[in-house]
């Protein structure tokens, strides 16, 4: 056990060389004691630096923030056109990905007796070369090939030289979701073999079929963020403006107006039929009408001959059709993964064509700015690789990063195939069901610790620098290329560049700087891109016609496999961890799923009314059964499925050793078909039926959110959430200009005499009309003030020690009709700081107490663990540590040395970031200025892609907190009990009447 002492000294002396590294590229020679600090650094001043997230493939601009040479916490990049400032949930957790104790901490090796073992750097590179040199001296073109993640700039054009160099040109870019059926879609409706960017933001009205885009398609900061634009620029007479289509109620489901659950499979009859209304109510644009071939392609789907397939009535397929076309421009959305299957490409096919007739292309969809997903592999490129690997056409292949073995079908034989390849290198970071097939593993630097650039789309060109030194003994993987190509005498003259960081610049300055308009000499260019975090230029828009897509738009009733009673099986990626990429990172286990409120499980989810047929109840395990596997796993009942369909969530578990992944290994991959798509080459996500068996066996899930638990083992039962009118609220648009609408003032009735809040009143505002329930700044608080993870048991026990929840409140979904009112309200809950705080005068020691500027303090020192004042909190927001939580090294060097790290006996709770107050604070008077509104922001107001949270002075009658704490919306949680919160929340605003009326 290191000794704080030890460890702050260590601290002060290697940190500032930490930095110096991480501006330079270069290791240092010598430790600089703070004695002689660096000029750019101050002890126990934090230090940024710009990165991008490559926690997904959207490329978030990031600010990684670091104290005394280590990173601890992350944040988004204003300056980025991508995140704009925000994070997900995956974003603001990285850093756990960057401490992960289980990484490899240097090079390893298969031996002889089929086990890892640890080598040295030059021993791995030694081996490596030793494996090359021979296919350069027998000439074996193509027999080398690399597999990995997404790569844009310079390092993919030192890795395609490095492959070129080898003979060969092999080099797929993988990814779990490739949207194939989309860019096949675009060619062949409009000539463009790529994604079409969406601009939500302009949209008046959205509909999706089955895209979920608040959760992980494509760019979900992004489109979150259009998304609340979206809706905060709708007309308050008319709050419903977007309508969800699928089979799943998911987290973007769940924020929509209304939900119409379709039976698999008939969502391009619905595509089209709405389409063929546009038409019979002559609301079309006339450049998409006037085709001569769109009217016989939609004669057969009148609303009325799909009413009995689709399930969807006459009078709703028309409402959708007017309010698509009605006040452009609109926007339809393809289908997510739930919608791939065998009429993949003709949904999408569908939805170009309702946004043609809507008048959308070229305002919500356009084209001309290709996306880096346009350069992915398809999944049957991928089978094509795996079959040479088979026939011994592939002696070297590189894995770069991604989990193929567990990520493609299982039956694909991709894992089979990887053992018939002679010499598997891997640059994975951490075990995995990939790396238990590699010979050589060459751990590369986490992101935030290397050097790099990324390019998520045409004219975003962002900047990865290292934030720190590497915490384990890894390399670069471009610079593990870089010496490997100098050890080998054919290769060595091509690869100039000693190191990485070089030819990154030497690349920038050439591609970038020198085709620019105007000269910038590189002095001022480089320093500008660090600071910026990239180089961003916007692209033209490029005009496109619509082709005749009559073809290739051949609606066919969608073939499952399985048996004839078995239930359809939806697969969704993850909101937390994807594809299982962060399926090792606590913060996601312990923070409830979104839609589930389930914590540190996989699940299976059932509809109660199949439950019922079935005799199942919540937690029963299950067996599932298809043609291709079978897998176990606990029952959820959820109504937010169509009856026919069952779901599971991907990525939850693996059976890689990891400590904080799930051991069962429930990979829902092993269910699917490994054939793919005829079309467009994709996985067919959609495509069997699955029987379910009851085992017998039971595993209590643990929920986060139950209702009624008397006995600490209720809390193991997941009990769907209830309508909760005193804690979320909602408000018609009708409603807001009627006095009874508010609650009336209190009177003086207060026990104790007014604070007096002379300097500051700190307060905060959350609109529940923007708030999506993604949970990012839950996973920003972790962060930002050390909350411990107390793991599932104490989960279960109702012991986990968040201090900002996101309770969901929803009615029963009533399926009177063919359209479902979602009704569901994301309410954020921490602390209220209450003027009149119930906590504060049952405390003994007066460890809580009301300070001048409206907080709710908590002196830890002072706390003596009565509990008192949690009993009185009726908020239930304060947490007790039952124990002295402990993580493993290096989990700790993430902690915040500006936030006290509590021990067992205290009670702790939100704060509003005081340490956050303080800073900004400070900077003012280091300024000579008084505090302004947007000086202190919290970790949560800051993340949240939709800026539902607000945080200011109310002192300040100027600030955006003061202007929002009077909206006719505005309510407190409890207010009744008089306890004067200083968290005002806005209700939520809800139609005024049916989505239909006759």
């Amino acid at each position: 056990m290191i000794k704080r002492r030890d460890f702050l000294k260590t601290v002060g002396i290697s940190g500032s060389a930490a930095l110096l590294d991480a501006c330079t590229g270069e290791n240092s020679e010598t430790l600089v004691p703070y004695l002689v600090p660096p000029e750019d650094i101050v002890p126990g001043v934090p230090a940024y630096y710009t990165t991008s997230c490559r926690e997904c493939p959207a490329g978030c601009g990031m600010l990684a923030k670091t104290r005394e040479g280590r990173v601890i916490k992350v944040e988004g990049n204003p300056r980025h056109p991508i995140g704009r400032g925000k994070l997900c949930i995956r974003g603001q957790a990285s850093v756990q990905s960057l401490y992960n104790p289980d990484r490899f901490q240097g090079p390893q090796r298969r031996n002889e007796q089929g086990g890892l073992e640890p080598i040295e750097w030059d021993q791995a590179k030694e081996l490596l070369v030793s494996r090359l040199n021979p296919l350069l001296s027998e000439g074996a073109s193509q027999k080398v090939a690399w597999l990995g993640r997404l790569m844009t700039g310079s390092m993919e054009s030192l890795v395609r030289q490095w492959l070129g160099a080898l003979g060969s040109d092999r080099l797929l870019f993988y990814e779990t979701f490739q949207y194939e059926a989309l860019r096949r879609a675009s060619e062949i409706a409009f000539g463009r073999l790529e994604l079409p960017q969406y601009h939500l933001e302009e949209a008046q009205f959205l509909l999706s079929f089955g895209a979920d885009f608040l959760e992980t398609w494509r760019s979900n900061v992004e489109f979150t963020s259009a998304f609340q634009q979206m809706r905060s620029s709708r007309p308050s007479n008319a709050p419903d403006n977007f309508v969800y289509l699928g089979n799943r109620l998911s987290l973007t489901g769940s924020n929509a107006d209304w939900w119409i659950p379709l039976r698999p499979g008939t969502e391009v009859q619905l595509a089209l039929s709405i389409a063929h209304s546009i038409l019979d109510q002559g609301l079309a644009v006339e450049t998409a009408a006037s085709q001569e071939w769109v009217r016989p392609l939609l004669a057969p789907y009148s609303p009325q001959s799909t009413q009995e397939s689709t399930g969807v009535e006459v009078s709703t397929v028309r409402e959708l059709a007017r309010r698509l076309c009605e006040k452009p421009p609109s926007l339809a959305l393809g289908g997510g993964i739930s919608a791939t299957g065998e009429q993949a490409v003709p949904l999408e096919l569908a939805v170009l064509l309702l946004n043609a007739l809507a008048g959308n292309i070229g305002k919500t969809v356009r084209f001309g700015t290709p996306s880096v997903l346009d350069r992915l592999a398809s999944y049957q490129e991928i089978l094509d690789l795996a079959q040479e690997m088979n026939e011994d056409k592939i002696q070297v292949l590189f894995l770069h990063h991604g989990d193929p073995v567990f990520t493609l079908p299982t039956s694909s034989g991709f894992a089979q195939a990887l053992d018939n390849v002679p010499f598997v290198v891997s640059f994975s970071s951490l075990p995995d069901e990939t790396t238990a097939h590699a010979d050589l593993i060459l751990p590369d630097h986490h992101f935030l610790e290397s050097w790099g650039d990324y390019s998520p789309r045409s004219g975003v060109s962002t900047i990865q620098q290292p934030a720190m030194q590497p915490v384990f003994d890894t390399k670069a993987t471009a610079d593990v290329l870089l010496s490997t190509a100098q050890e080998m005498e054919e290769l060595a003259a091509r690869f100039t560049d000693s190191t990485y960081a070089e030819r990154l610049r030497s690349h920038w300055d050439a591609t970038i700087r020198k085709t620019l308009d105007e000269e910038i000499p590189w002095e001022e260019f480089w320093p500008d891109v660090l600071t910026r975090g990239g180089h961003f230029q916007e692209q033209p828009l490029l005009e496109v016609d619509l082709h005749n897509i009559s073809e290739h738009l051949q609606v066919t009733e969608e073939t499952l496999v399985g048996p004839e009673e078995g239930k359809s099986l939806l697969l969704y990626p993850s909101p937390y961890f994807f594809d299982g990429r962060n399926v090792n990172n606590p913060w996601l286990h312990e923070i409830p799923d979104p839609t589930t409120q389930l914590v540190w499980d996989s699940w299976v989810e059932v509809h109660p009314e199949t439950a019922r047929e079935l005799a199942l109840a919540e937690g029963d395990v299950v067996e599932l059964t298809s043609p291709y596997g079978s897998l176990t796993a606990p029952v959820h009942l959820y109504d937010g499925l169509h009856q026919d369909v069952i779901a599971m969530p991907l990525g939850r578990a693996k059976s890689a050793d990891l400590r904080y992944a799930s051991k069962e290994g429930v990979n829902p991959m092993q269910l699917i078909s490994p054939e793919p798509a005829a079309d467009s080459g994709s996985v067919l996500w959609r495509s069997v039926r699955v029987g379910i068996t009851k085992t017998g066996a039971r595993h209590p899930l643990v929920s986060l959110q139950s209702e009624g638990a008397e006995r600490p083992e209720d809390a193991l039962v997941a009990i769907q959430p209830v309508e909760a009118p005193d804690a979320a609220q909602r408000i018609r648009p009708s409603e807001l200009e009627a006095p009874e609408a508010h609650s009336q003032e209190h009177g003086p009735v207060d026990y104790y005499p007014p604070h007096e809040h002379p300097d500051h009143q700190w307060s905060m505002v959350i609109d529940l009309d923007a708030c999506t329930g993604c949970n990012a700044c839950a996973a920003a608080c972790y962060a930002e003030n050390n909350v411990p993870v107390v793991g599932r048991e104490l989960c279960g026990h109702g012991r986990e020690m968040s201090w900002l929840r996101i309770e969901r409140h929803q009615k029963p979904l009533i399926r009177e009709t063919d359209v479902v009112f979602t009704d569901r309200i994301s309410l954020p809950v921490l602390c209220q700081h209450c003027h009149n705080a119930p906590c504060e005068p049952v405390c003994p020691v007066f460890a809580t107490y009301h300070n001048p500027e409206g907080l709710n303090a908590q002196v830890y020192a002072r706390c003596v663990g009565t509990r008192y004042c949690s009993n009185n909190c009726p908020y239930k927001v304060r947490r007790f540590n039952w124990h002295t939580f402990t993580v493993p090294e290096p989990l700790q060097l993430q902690l915040n040395p500006d936030v006290t790290t509590r021990t067992a006996g205290v009670m702790e709770k939100c704060t509003f970031c005081v340490q956050r107050i303080q800073e900004g604070k400070n900077r003012a008077r280091c300024e000579d200025r008084e505090v302004g509104d947007g000086d202190v922001t919290p970790a949560c107001a800051q993340t949240c892609p939709t800026d539902a949270i607000v945080f200011g002075d109310l002192n300040d009658p100027v600030s955006r907190v003061s202007q929002l704490a009077g909206h006719p919306r505005n309510y407190h949680i409890l207010e009744q009990l008089n306890t004067r919160p200083a968290v005002t929340y806005l209700k939520k605003l809800v139609p005024e009447k049916p989505f239909t009326e006759e």
